[in-house]
């Protein structure tokens, strides 16, 4: 009997392990895991565009920074242009990392209903080194002028980019070293 109540007891510690993993969690329940933690208005089309953002999270995992345009067609007909974002990772007043996000490329382009969302970065959180007060702080060092005609409909989103089929991040070239 009592060999039965550590089985028991393993097996539910267990269960609770397995249910908070990721992988779990990106696999059953997928609408509440891949939900933006954030997502406010950011126009990417004009130079010298600032937005910060306060970091607050969910699950222990890789998060991808990404455009959304509210068009399905630009996944499939737009021609992708330069442009680039100064990102500064901010935690208790000191700057932990810094550097310029990846120029958007097709391949890195996702379709979301009518939405096409351009991941131009990815990073973990918990953030190494970082306290409980971290923010991303991104200015538009190049313009993304192929999105002229959407200006002032862009956002800017925050979400998991973990995936379960993988195992690991969709977008691991994206992801800044630490």
């Amino acid at each position: 009997m009592k060999g039965f109540k550590i089985f028991l007891i393993c097996l539910v510690f267990g269960g609770v392990y397995f249910y908070n993993t990721n992988w779990f969690q990106a696999s059953f329940m997928s609408d509440r895991f891949h939900q933006d933690i954030f997502s406010a208005p950011f126009d990417v089309t004009r130079k010298g565009e600032v937005l910060s953002i306060p970091l607050k999270y969910k699950f222990r995992t890789c998060y991808s920074l990404a455009l959304a345009v509210p068009d399905k067609n630009l996944y499939y007909d737009t021609s992708v242009g330069p442009g680039t974002l100064r990102y500064r990772f901010v935690s208790k007043g000191q700057i932990i990392a810094e550097g310029l996000t990846f120029p958007p490329a097709r391949r890195h382009f996702a379709r979301y209903r009518e939405v096409t969302l351009i991941n131009i970065l990815v990073f973990d959180l918990p953030f190494p080194g970082a306290g409980n007060d971290l923010s991303l702080e991104l200015t538009v060092e190049t313009p993304m002028t192929f999105l002229n005609e959407y200006s002032g409909k862009i956002n800017c989103s925050i979400r998991p980019n973990y995936s379960a089929k993988a195992g690991r991040c969709y977008d691991e070239e994206l992801k800044i070293a630490y």
